[in-house]
């Protein structure tokens, strides 16, 4: 196993979380196949988890050369409402007055939360964009937590804030130097604890209850490091079980060999099992029908041609099925 599972792991576990918290539910299954095919069942709503996914992998290969400023705020933005609802102001910043309420249809009147007006909120982000570079003497992480919580209370999207909220946190992570890659999924905690998150960050704005909103963030942040570590070891006991589980034949290297071709990466087509494998196209075929009959493997698209297989015991173990 390579660190590309537990970027994929956290990429997918990120994505699903974090649109949950905006009410976009889709299943593991729904954004599996929407990613390797682009169809589901549940189109829109696999479009707009996937579209996470790939803003944040977009964003994690733009922070290696660019700032983590307004433009790449923007880039996030476009990349995350391509093709959805709310698509049409994708990349630009709010032109209406937007508010936060209990429901979508509740009236401005009413609101929890009224954040910047359309004027102010591109002059906010840059001054925001100026903290996070600034020489800051704060922790870390405490810069990460005070950036998230500035940014949702600025709100400067019509639509979309919370996810591009969320992808900032794990990209000033890396820019910090506090990750190396992807590899923790912060929206995990979030959704699991949502009715906390959004407390606590009103909380900030109605009584500065700041020690609240930051033990909250760093706890949160611990146990999803503490989750990744224990992730990594479930994996490799997986593998191994997985290995054992596969009978003593002739053609058992083979089949051991397509097997860990999916512990680097848990979709695959059989030439990309070929090419991981180092076998023949059609050794790869005989394999995964092999691992089918085993109940490892499992062909997803229904077609005869084109056909993509997952590793269901994997993926059952990324999403926690």
């Amino acid at each position: 196993m390579n660190a590309d599972l537990l970027i994929y792991s956290s990429l997918q576990r990120e994505a699903l979380a974090s649109s949950t918290i905006e009410g976009t539910i889709a299943s593991p299954d729904d954004l599996v196949l929407f990613q390797v095919s682009r169809s589901s069942e549940r189109g829109e709503a696999a479009r707009e988890v996937a579209n996470y996914s790939y803003a944040l992998e977009w964003g994690v290969q733009e922070i290696e050369h660019r700032p983590l400023a307004t433009g790449l705020i923007l880039g996030l933005h476009e990349r995350l409402m391509a093709g959805v609802r709310g698509g049409q102001s994708a990349g630009r910043f709010k032109e209406h007055q937007n508010h936060i309420g209990t429901s979508f249809s509740q009236d401005i009147k009413d609101a929890v939360f009224i954040p910047s007006t359309p004027l102010d909120a591109p002059d906010l982000v840059r001054d925001l964009e100026r903290y996070i570079h600034a020489e800051n003497l704060e922790p870390k992480l405490v810069q990460c937590a005070l950036v998230h919580y500035q940014f949702e209370t600025i709100h400067p999207f019509r639509d979309g804030n919370g996810r591009v909220g969320r992808l900032l946190i794990i990209l000033q992570m890396i820019d910090l130097g506090l990750l190396s890659a992807p590899l923790i999924h912060p929206s995990v905690y979030f959704e699991r604890t949502r009715d906390e998150y959004y407390q606590r960050l009103q909380d900030v704005r109605e009584r500065g209850a700041w020690h609240e909103w930051l033990e909250y963030f760093v706890r949160g942040m611990k146990e999803q490091c503490e989750e990744t570590i224990s992730f990594t070891q479930t994996i490799l006991d997986l593998l191994k079980q997985l290995r054992r589980e596969i009978p003593n034949v002739r053609r058992r290297a083979s089949l051991v060999a397509a097997l860990e071709a999916f512990f680097e990466y848990p979709v695959l087509t059989p030439k990309q099992v070929s090419d991981q494998a180092k076998m023949s196209v059609g050794a790869a075929r005989t394999a995964l029908s092999e691992l089918e009959e085993l109940e490892i493997a499992r062909e997803i698209t229904g077609k005869k041609k084109g056909r993509i297989f997952a590793c269901d015991p994997l993926l059952d173990a990324i999403f926690k099925r």
